[in-house]
């Protein structure tokens, strides 16, 4: 059985499944939400936040154990930053040959491209003999 009817008097089609849609206007609506999607991730990946990272000794001597106070640091930036950080390094201080107990200032840590410190907090690291 056959739904369409066409009208010949008319020259188009009747019935159910008798549709039709301009090539032109679907491509049209594809490229405006190519453009939402991507509008909206960028909004997105672009939007501050703050994320905890582990700290990570870089710079060790053989014959000595290094420990930190603080095991992890908390940092901010844009979400597309913070999503490739995975660590802080920290070098050892060239006046920490000795045992004994430094402090780790700013310019000791590498911080990940794109974030930075959230708060500055008194690091120290102790430096032991094994």
């Amino acid at each position: 059985m056959n739904r369409k009817h066409e009208n010949t008097e008319l020259g188009i089609e009747n019935g159910e499944y008798a549709v039709y849609r301009s090539r032109f206007s679907l491509i049209v609506a594809a490229v405006v939400c190519l453009l939402l999607a991507v509008v909206s991730w960028l909004m997105v990946m672009n939007v501050k936040d703050t994320k905890r990272l582990p700290l990570e000794v870089v710079g060790e001597q053989a014959g000595y154990s290094y420990v930190l106070s603080d095991a992890e640091l908390e940092v901010s930036g844009d979400v597309v930053f913070l999503k490739k950080a995975d660590r802080i390094e920290v070098i050892v201080p060239e006046n920490a040959t000795e045992p004994g107990t430094y402090v780790i200032a700013l310019e000791d840590l590498v911080l990940p491209e794109g974030v930075s410190l959230s708060e500055l907090t008194g690091i120290t690291l102790t430096v032991a003999k094994k």
